[in-house]
C-alpha cells in the first residue's frame, strides 16, 4: 500500500504541470475553428518557431500574375510581390480574421483572369482586377480545401474527403460533388494509427465524442488541482494556525478536494487510462510500431464511414500521359480517370511519402512529376518507374519501416517562377537561393492551434533537450498510467478495508 501511495503522490507532483499543459492544449486541438482567430507573437516563443529564411512552412508556392507581379502563399497567408522579392503587400481582404484561417494551400488562375484560393477556411475567388476574396460556399462540415486544379473552364477543388467540380462562366456553379469509389486495393480495414488517433481525440464518435474527451481533460485538470490542494493545504493550514490566522476556508477546500478527488477519479479512471494509452502511440518512437498496422473498422463509428476516402485526400494533379488524375492520399498515390468515375488504382512504385502529408505534387512534363513531403523532394516518372532524389540527384534508399518517418529534407513547398526554382524546407527554409525574408513577414504570428500542437506533441521542449524530446510522451505517458493505476489500487484497497471494518 505504501509504495502505491508514494507513486501516486510524488509522480503526480512532478508530472502535474505537464499534464495541465496536455489537457489545455488537447481541448484547443479538438476545436481548431473555434480558436482560429487567436494568435501568439512568435517573439515570445523559442527561436526555432521564429520565421527566418522562409522556414516553418511559411511558403508553399506562388502564382505568377501580370506585369512581373506574383502572389506568394503558405502559412503566411497570401502576399503580393514581384520577381525581385523586395516589396510585399498583404492580399487577404475577404478572408476570415486570424492567420490560421488565411493559411493557403493552393492558388490557380482561370482563363478569364479570376484567381481561386484553397485555404484552411474554404474556397475563395478573386475577380480580375479586384482586391477582395469572395467565399464560394460548399455544403460540407470540413471547410479545409487542400488542392485545386483547372482544366479549360472547369475548376476541381479537393477537400480532405471529396472533390467539388465547378463550371467557370459568368458565375461559378457547382456541377457535381465527387465521392471516389473504393480503391482496388481497399481491404476494408483501416490503419491502427488512424484508429488510435480518433479514439484519443474522441472524434471516433464525432462532435459528441470530442466533447466527452474535452470533459475528460477538464476532469484531469480538476484532479491535478485538487491533488495539489490535498498535498499543500494541510501544511499551509498548520502554519496559519501557528500564526493565529483564519484557516476555515482552507479546511473546507481541503475536505472538498479529498472527497471529490477520490469520487471523480474513480468514476473516470477507465476513460483516462484509454486517453493516455492511445496518446502514447501517436508519436515516435511508439508510433513506429503501429505505423503500418491495419485493423478492422470499428462499427457504428466515424471509422466505418460510408466514404472510404473520408479525411484521406491530400493532393491531385492531371496526368497528361494517361489522360487522367493522380490522387495523393494519406496512404499513397492513386490513378483515376478524367471523370473520377473509375475505381482508383494504387500506384505501386512511388517516391517515399511522409505521413505528415504531400506538400508538392506537380507535373514538370507529360511524363515527369515532382513529389515533395517531409521525406524529401523527388523527380518521378511513373511510366518508367524512375525515382530520383531531386536535391542530391541520387536514387532514394529504401528506408526501414522501423526507422524515422522523416527524411533528410522536410520539404514544405516549391516555387517555379520564370524558369527559376525555389525549394523550401521546414527547418532550413529556402535551400537554393538567398532572398532576405522581410520583417513584415517575420512578424506573422503563430496560430494558437499550432502552438497547442507543439505543446501537445512536446516539440516545444526540443530547444531544451534536443532530440530526446521524443522520449517525453512514452516516458511521461507510462508514469501517468502508473499514477492512474496506483490511485485505483489505493481506492480499491481502502474500500475493501472499510467493508471489513463495516464502515
Amino acid at each position: 500500500m505504501r509504495k502505491w501511495k508514494w507513486i501516486h503522490r510524488w509522480f503526480s507532483l512532478v508530472l502535474g504541470v505537464f499534464l495541465l499543459l496536455w489537457a489545455f492544449s488537447g481541448i484547443i486541438l479538438n476545436h481548431r475553428e473555434l480558436f482560429s482567430s487567436i494568435q501568439i507573437s512568435r517573439s515570445i516563443l523559442p527561436a526555432e518557431y521564429h520565421f527566418n529564411n522562409w522556414n516553418n512552412a511559411s511558403v508553399r508556392s506562388a502564382l505568377e500574375l501580370e506585369n512581373g507581379k506574383m502572389f506568394i502563399y503558405g502559412a503566411i497567408g497570401i502576399w503580393q510581390t514581384d520577381t525581385t522579392f523586395e516589396e510585399f503587400f498583404p492580399y487577404m481582404n475577404g478572408l476570415p480574421d486570424g492567420v490560421d484561417q488565411a493559411r493557403t494551400m493552393k492558388l490557380v488562375k482561370a482563363g478569364d483572369g479570376r484567381i481561386f484560393a484553397a485555404t484552411q477556411s474554404g474556397l475563395y475567388a478573386l475577380e480580375a482586377k479586384s482586391d477582395y476574396w469572395t467565399n464560394i460556399v460548399q455544403n460540407i462540415k470540413d471547410k479545409r480545401v487542400v488542392d485545386l486544379s483547372i482544366r479549360k473552364d472547369t475548376l476541381f477543388a479537393m477537400t480532405r474527403s471529396e472533390i467539388f467540380v465547378y463550371e467557370i462562366g459568368e458565375t461559378i456553379d457547382l456541377v457535381k460533388t465527387v465521392q471516389l469509389s473504393n480503391a482496388s486495393s481497399d481491404d476494408g480495414k483501416i490503419g491502427l494509427f488512424r484508429t488510435l488517433w480518433v479514439i484519443h481525440s474522441g472524434e471516433i464518435f464525432g462532435l459528441p465524442g470530442k466533447l466527452i474527451v474535452d470533459f475528460m481533460a477538464l476532469v484531469l485538470i480538476f484532479l491535478i488541482i485538487t491533488g495539489y490542494i490535498y498535498f499543500f493545504f494541510p501544511r499551509w493550514i498548520k502554519n496559519r494556525r501557528k500564526q493565529n490566522f483564519e484557516s476555515k476556508n482552507h479546511v473546507k477546500a481541503t475536505k472538498f478536494s479529498v472527497k471529490w478527488h477520490n469520487k471523480v477519479g474513480i468514476w473516470t479512471v477507465f476513460f483516462l487510462l484509454i486517453t493516455v494509452f492511445t496518446g502514447m502511440f501517436l508519436r515516435p518512437p511508439l508510433l513506429i510500431a503501429i505505423a503500418n498496422q491495419r485493423i478492422s473498422k470499428i462499427p457504428f463509428t466515424i471509422l466505418n464511414h460510408s466514404n472510404s476516402w473520408h479525411d484521406r485526400l491530400r493532393a491531385l494533379v492531371w496526368d497528361e500521359s494517361s489522360k487522367g488524375w493522380i490522387i495523393g492520399t494519406a496512404d499513397g498515390l492513386f490513378r483515376v480517370d478524367a471523370s473520377f468515375s473509375s475505381v482508383p488504382v494504387q500506384i505501386e512504385k512511388t517516391p517515399p511519402l511522409s505521413v505528415m502529408g504531400i506538400n508538392v505534387l506537380k507535373a514538370t512534363s507529360e511524363d515527369d512529376f515532382l513529389v515533395g513531403s517531409f521525406n524529401g523532394l523527388f523527380l518521378w516518372n511513373p511510366e518508367k518507374e524512375v525515382i530520383i532524389d531531386y536535391i542530391t540527384g541520387e536514387m532514394p534508399i529504401q528506408k526501414s519501416s522501423a526507422g524515422s518517418p522523416l527524411g533528410q529534407y522536410l520539404i514544405t513547398g516549391m516555387i517555379n517562377q520564370s524558369g527559376k526554382e525555389y525549394i523550401f524546407e521546414y527547418n532550413k527554409g529556402l535551400l537554393n537561393h538567398e532572398i532576405p525574408m522581410p520583417e513584415v513577414l517575420k512578424q506573422t504570428p503563430m496560430p494558437l492551434w499550432n502552438l497547442a500542437l507543439e505543446i501537445h506533441t512536446t516539440r516545444i521542449f526540443q530547444s531544451l533537450i534536443g532530440v530526446f524530446y521524443i522520449l517525453i510522451i512514452p516516458l511521461f505517458g507510462l508514469l501517468t498510467l502508473l499514477i492512474l493505476l496506483s490511485g485505483l489500487v489505493i481506492w480499491l484497497r481502502k474500500s475493501v478495508s472499510n467493508r471489513k471494518k463495516g464502515i
